[in-house]
């Protein structure tokens, strides 16, 4: 079977590909990865592009790609953390491709870029018209520690593209079995975590708990989320879906008793004579 290119196949990169138009300062020093000049132009006052150099922060080159984009595509982290530091955005989407530098950072399997941009606030929810997220796309090139990255900042598992499809269908699609396990893992693993989350919010709302339940089931009912939260956080990932599946229900089975009581009406206060 032939399996379909993903999209937005990376292509050789080069700043005079096609007219040879003056890069400004900024691309230039991009493409090159020279941070040290870039630094110049805004550290010496007597530099020729000192007075520039900051509104050109987020200009394209004639592809549409900005600097953050380059930087990344060229492999230029210094140049990157610079850029970022100096007030790049980093979610500028390119109008020909319609991609990030975060969706091509994940693309071309440039785990320490993808750090860097979400650690700088990058959107890794941000899709392009047809629906891809960087999620998407380290799923379709099967690059699984940009796809670990992205979750552990807490992309979404759900985000469909324009074909229905979300990273898991994508990942099997060009077949990343490895990618495709990974994000059943991280769905299961956050199905537990919704449930802990949404039960010690309820049982510490003293508003929601008022007259349902008393002091011994708040705590049985805190107990157990902790219980589980410790077991998550000390299993790493030599959990499996199916642990997460069965703690679960585990974890239900022990507070169904707890939810029956939230979800009666409060008891009606006695009237005063």
């Amino acid at each position: 079977m032939t399996v379909e290119s993903p999209p937005g196949e990376p292509e050789a990169s080069s700043p005079s590909r096609k007219s040879g138009k003056r890069l400004n300062i900024v691309l230039q020093c991009a493409v090159k990865g020279d941070a040290a000049r870039l630094q110049d132009c805004f550290s010496k006052e007597d530099d020729p592009y000192h007075d520039r150099v900051e509104g050109q922060l987020n200009s394209r080159d004639e592809e549409g790609r900005s600097a953050v984009e380059i930087a990344c595509t060229e492999g230029h982290l210094e140049m990157l953390k610079l850029l970022l530091e100096k007030g790049c955005d980093s979610n500028m989407r390119n109008p020909n491709t319609g991609k990030t530098a975060l969706d091509m950072a994940c693309i071309l399997n440039r785990e320490d870029m993808v750090k860097e941009l979400l650690d700088k606030g990058a959107a890794g929810d941000a899709a392009t018209n047809r629906g891809y997220t960087a999620l998407h796309h380290a799923a379709a090139w099967g690059n699984l520690a940009c796809l670990k990255l992205l979750i552990q900042f807490g992309s979404s598992l759900q985000v469909k593209t324009s074909h229905g499809e979300r990273p898991r269908e994508t990942a099997l699609r060009y077949q990343h079995e490895k990618c495709a396990h990974y994000l059943d893992w991280s769905e299961a693993r956050r199905a537990l975590l919704a449930v802990i989350k949404e039960i010690k919010e309820n049982v510490e709302d003293v508003q929601k708990i008022q007259g349902r339940l008393t002091k011994d089931e708040r705590m049985t009912a805190l107990n157990a989320c902790t219980e589980k939260q410790e077991w998550l956080d000390n299993g790493g990932e030599n959990l499996t879906v199916e642990d997460f599946n069965k703690q679960k229900q585990v974890l239900s089975d022990i507070l169904e008793p707890v939810l029956i009581k939230m979800s009666e009406p409060p008891p009606e206060k006695p009237h005063r004579r």
